[in-house]
């Protein structure tokens, strides 16, 4: 077995194994509320076309791995900096970029379970059918890595760790209500969505609609968009771990 691949082996049973009362916690809040919210949010719009709960329930997928990548993992890495366990993992004879990649492995599949169950009961409450498209993976994947290594982004190159934890509430409202994810771009002030087609939100939940849906998404610019800050974001982090002692 190649050493790269026996260290990332052992880095993800270590991470489950010391984080395991708090995963399984995680994992079933997770599950409630990503239900939830797929009912929930049901209750702003008097009445749910076909198009409004498509945009609802497959939008769903995108908010649960941003706020896994933009506000779990910020605030996981910000306390393991104050306790000094991220100290601790760093100074191991192990690469630090395979602890990065164990991290984000136990972090995206963490996510499975909510995202399954969120689009199934989704489009059963909301009596519509799903269009599942092989990009499906590619989809999930690129998604996940985005938000994963955009939160890594913040929480280690922010000057202090409370100040990640401050950047992630702030990221919470911003997403969750002034991003196209569950509703249109079209809806949002033109300045706001000039702001929008830069940043990669939109592209990625334009991914997760265009492989569920046969709404209307440009896929190619949404995986080259949402690639791009993908590829940026790792490059980011990639050189704070290496500088940092």
């Amino acid at each position: 077995m190649p050493r790269w691949l026996r260290s990332y082996l052992l880095m993800v049973k270590w991470g489950v194994l010391s984080s395991k009362p708090w995963l399984s916690l995680l994992g079933a809040v997770q599950i409630m509320m990503t239900v939830g919210f797929v009912i929930g949010i049901g209750f702003f719009f008097p009445q749910i076309d076909s198009n409004i709960a498509r945009y609802l329930v497959t939008g769903t997928p995108t908010l649960i791995l941003l706020m896994m990548g933009l506000v779990v993992v910020p605030q996981m890495v910000a306390n393991g900096r104050l306790e000094g366990t991220f100290d601790y993992i760093w100074s191991l004879p192990v690469p630090r970029m395979i602890f990065l990649a164990a991290d984000a492995s136990i972090y995206i599949v963490l996510t499975l379970p909510g995202i399954i169950l969120a689009l199934v009961i989704g489009a059963v409450y909301h009596d519509f059918t799903l269009q599942v498209s092989p990009l499906i993976i590619p989809t999930f994947l690129l998604v996940s890595m985005t938000g994963t290594f955009v939160g890594y982004a913040i929480a280690l190159g922010a000057p202090r760790p409370q100040m990640a934890n401050v950047a992630t509430q702030i990221l919470v409202f911003v997403f969750m209500f002034f991003s196209p994810v569950v509703y249109p771009i079209e809806q949002l002030p033109g300045w706001l969505a000039a702001v929008h087609r830069v940043l990669p939100i939109l592209y990625m939940a334009d991914l997760t609609r265009g492989s569920l849906t046969d709404l209307d998404v440009n896929m190619g610019m949404a995986f080259a968009i949402t690639g791009a800050w993908c590829f940026v974001t790792f490059v980011f982090s990639y050189i704070i771990i290496k500088r940092r002692n």
